[in-house]
């Protein structure tokens, strides 16, 4: 049982945090869309894509889950086998949360907390 759901919690961290690093790269060479014509920006963009995330995408996975692994080890060994994986994976998704809501809405989640209205966003 703790190997699945270790293996979950890996898989799950992976996954958020290479979409996030991909999707916040992508939305960067956007922005320069309004340098060329469309059809020409498509397909430079298209093949930047490619050869851009493809070698990245790659490494990101082995990086990041090698990374996921360190981490929800260390928490394993720190507070005990299943709290410390379920302590760790919750700290890895509040990190990503914040991350992501940054990225999509522009809000910082630390700051919101500390004032206390969470409540409004939630």
């Amino acid at each position: 049982m703790y190997r699945n759901l270790f293996r979950f919690a890996v898989f799950t961290v992976t996954i958020l945090a290479a979409n996030l690093l991909t999707s916040t790269l992508s939305n960067y060479f956007i922005t320069f869309r309004h340098h060329m014509k469309p059809v020409t920006f498509t397909i430079i963009g298209m093949a930047v894509t490619v050869l851009i995330f493809y070698p990245l995408f790659v490494k990101l996975e082995e990086l990041v889950e090698k990374i996921s692994m360190d981490v929800l080890k260390r928490g394993r060994t720190t507070l005990g086998k299943y709290v410390g994986l379920i302590f760790s994976f919750l700290v890895c998704l509040v990190v990503l949360i914040w991350f992501y809501a940054k990225m999509w809405y522009h809000i910082d989640l630390l700051k919101i907390f500390i004032k206390g209205d969470l409540d409004k966003y939630i």
